[in-house]
């Protein structure tokens, strides 16, 4: 629990200079320079699919794993990584002329450096994980956070262009880099053995194409709107998903560190598997969902808090994506059923149906700009939820009564502030605005906790610690 716990402070000092670097940078720079940098990202984040084929999962999941083992997946990472940063320069120019940028098609070549700044990185965080170092981990995550904020910023000042946001990204990748070597003492030898890492590449294969087809769902959006509605349309719908979408997708890679090694450990004993899993979301869902749905609520005036009235255009599509980060949170955990009872196989085909059908849902958006987008996004993840959890609670202990109890946590958030919304007058504020639609989420949501065992257990536990933390005065007897 100790693990779980550093590893959200963390994830949470994460988001924060995430969001945080993303409000002052707006402020700084335009949409349109967000969004030649969105043109550039995916295919930057393509190659980066590409660059440890999923066996970081195979070394965490493995009963023992070799120095020979080690050095091999090593070395192959390296080498993948040196192809994928020529190969970004090759395609720099052909990126160009499909968006019609050359900005853009410049961008994706200098990116190689980012693809060989984290090389070493995910065995590194494999071996941590594998042995249950969190606390190591969450430090890590901590120093590359605060560099990546303060790096952007001073970069935006200086330079006032779409690559302060890549020089921060570098800046923090190898920051990371560094720090992870320094904590973890192992050191590769000059060895490789394709034999003795083919069952782990094969194992991360099926993690791999479900990465692959994650990729797409989060990116396909993007290329289409630069393509047909062009930077500054795209700037607009990029800063609404990075502010909400893509600080809470990240949440789930670095939780999955301390929740997947216990699942995979606990899957031959059912109560155990099944507390720790939904004990573990119960708690992440009741944390974040009312804030998420207050927001999405109340979007006009988060964009114009954190943003400010130049990104006023944002409003309605950071309420849309909104309402989606908020049914993401839970499904985003699904992989972590497949994952611990070795079915990632049956992940990847999930993970190109649901590929598919996000494509599908964009090209139906499509016409509306980026306001269709998010809308497609929604409603498309609305209807793939009980199909996900239907797959992914099949042969484990988890039942699908109690995804759906996660889920009553975000209806009966949305419903609350929607109603508090109609009663609010116009003209109110952010702050006090915002204020008030948070406060009736969490007064509505938490109650919600009683309707399920793990959510009784959770607040018994929160209402033990606040017990602990706060200090009791001894008392005093007088004098007889």
């Amino acid at each position: 629990m100790g693990g779980a716990i550093t590893t959200l402070i963390a994830q949470l000092f994460r988001v924060g200079s995430s969001v945080g670097a993303i409000i002052v940078a707006s402020r700084i720079l335009s949409p349109t320079d967000y969004g030649i940098y969105a043109m550039a990202a995916p295919v930057t984040g393509f190659a980066m699919l590409f660059q440890n084929i999923g066996f970081d999962h195979a070394v965490v999941q493995s009963d023992e794993v070799s120095e020979v083992q080690l050095s091999s997946l090593f070395w192959l990472n390296i080498a993948l990584c040196l192809g994928l940063a020529v190969l970004l320069v090759a395609v720099g120019p052909l990126v160009g002329m499909f968006y019609g940028s050359a900005q853009a098609g410049v961008l994706v070549a200098v990116s190689g450096l980012l693809i060989l700044a984290t090389a070493p990185n995910p065995l590194y965080s494999a071996l941590l994980n594998r042995q249950m170092r969190f606390h190591a981990q969450s430090v890590v995550d901590i120093i590359s956070s605060i560099t990546m904020f303060v790096a952007t910023v001073i970069a935006a000042l200086l330079i006032r262009s779409y690559w302060a946001l890549l020089i921060g990204a570098i800046a923090a990748t190898l920051v990371n880099t560094v720090s992870f070597m320094v904590i973890e003492r192992w050191r590769p030898r000059f060895t490789f053995q394709w034999g003795s890492i083919a069952p782990m590449v094969g194992f991360g294969g099926g993690v791999s194409v479900y990465g692959f087809a994650l990729f797409v769902t989060r990116n396909i959006d993007k290329v289409l709107l630069a393509r047909v509605w062009g930077p500054a349309t795209l700037g607009l719908y990029d800063r609404a998903f990075k502010l909400m979408l893509s600080p809470l997708q990240n949440f789930s890679t670095p939780l999955s560190r301390t929740l997947l090694p216990v699942l995979a450990r606990t899957r031959t004993e059912p109560e155990r598997y099944r507390r720790a899993y939904l004990m573990f979301m119960q708690g992440i869902v009741t944390g974040a969902v009312p804030a998420i749905m207050a927001a999405s609520v109340g979007s006009d005036a988060a964009v114009r808090l954190l943003l400010g009235d130049a990104w006023q255009a944002t409003g309605p599509i950071f309420g849309w994506l909104s309402a989606t980060a908020a049914m993401l949170l839970i499904n985003e955990s699904a992989p972590w059923l497949f994952m611990s009872t070795n079915r990632s196989r049956l992940m990847m085909h999930w993970g190109l149906f649901a590929s598919a059908t996000v494509v599908i849902g964009f090209m139906i958006g499509l016409p509306w700009g980026a306001i269709g987008m998010a809308k497609a996004y929604f409603f498309g993840e609305a209807l793939r939820t009980p199909i996900l959890f239907w797959l992914a609670a099949r042969g484990t202990p988890i039942r699908m009564s109690d995804i759906a109890r996660l889920h009553l946590i975000t209806v009966a958030a949305a419903a609350a502030t929607a109603g508090v919304q109609l009663l609010l007058p116009t003209g109110l504020p952010p702050v006090p605005h915002l204020a008030v639609l948070v406060i009736a989420a969490y007064a509505v949501a938490l109650p919600v906790q009683f309707l399920s065992s793990p959510g009784r257990e959770g607040l018994a536990m929160l209402w033990t610690w606040a017990g602990k933390a706060v200090p009791r005065r001894p008392l005093r007897r007088g004098r007889a």
